[in-house]
């Protein structure tokens, strides 16, 4: 609103000046009262075409700002989203994170508790309005959980069981 007033006493204020001019002009050569008119209405047309310029580049730049700064939408990395679907699917009976656990997974994810919040009620969300689809993407989690825990079983029972010696060495030692 600033502008828009600063740009009509301007032109008032410019147009004043060059009607003086003008007039001052007449006294050595002959310009008539229709001349000047036209000559303030040729400046009131500019100056109309430049407020609506900086009126348009004023609002494209607040636009601009905005969708950079207000409007952009960040989406999580790839390694947090990964974290806060195991726990979404490994807690599918009830996938309400205790204050606790919501702490625990802003650390991990690099994110707030207030977007640990958001992502698990958009989570629900989603998954209730798509159960189907989401159902695909449970079961590749159970897959994936199932195959970690048959690899750290795996690990371990090998750390605890005592070495023996390969059977297969002896028998060919045996036959030769």
């Amino acid at each position: 609103m600033w502008i828009v007033c600063s740009a009509w006493d301007n032109w008032s204020e410019f147009t004043n000046h060059v009607m003086n001019l003008l007039r001052e002009q007449s006294r050595t050569r002959p310009i008539s009262p229709k001349e000047i008119e036209r000559m303030v209405a040729i400046i009131h047309r500019k100056f109309s075409s430049i407020q609506m310029q900086l009126k348009q580049s004023t609002c494209e730049a607040v636009m601009i700002l905005r969708s950079r700064f207000l409007d952009a939408r960040r989406n999580f990395n790839k390694q947090a989203t990964e974290v806060l679907n195991e726990y979404f699917y490994s807690h599918l009976s009830n996938p309400y994170p205790s204050e606790e656990a919501k702490e625990e997974l802003a650390k991990k994810c690099g994110i707030t508790v207030s977007q640990v919040s958001n992502w698990f009620g958009n989570k629900r969300i989603r998954y209730k309005k798509n159960i189907g689809k989401f159902q695909e993407e449970a079961n590749l989690y159970a897959v994936k959980t199932a195959v970690d825990a048959a690899n750290v079983s795996a690990q371990a029972s090998q750390a605890n069981s005592p070495a023996t010696p390969n059977s297969g060495t002896e028998i060919g030692q045996l036959q030769s």
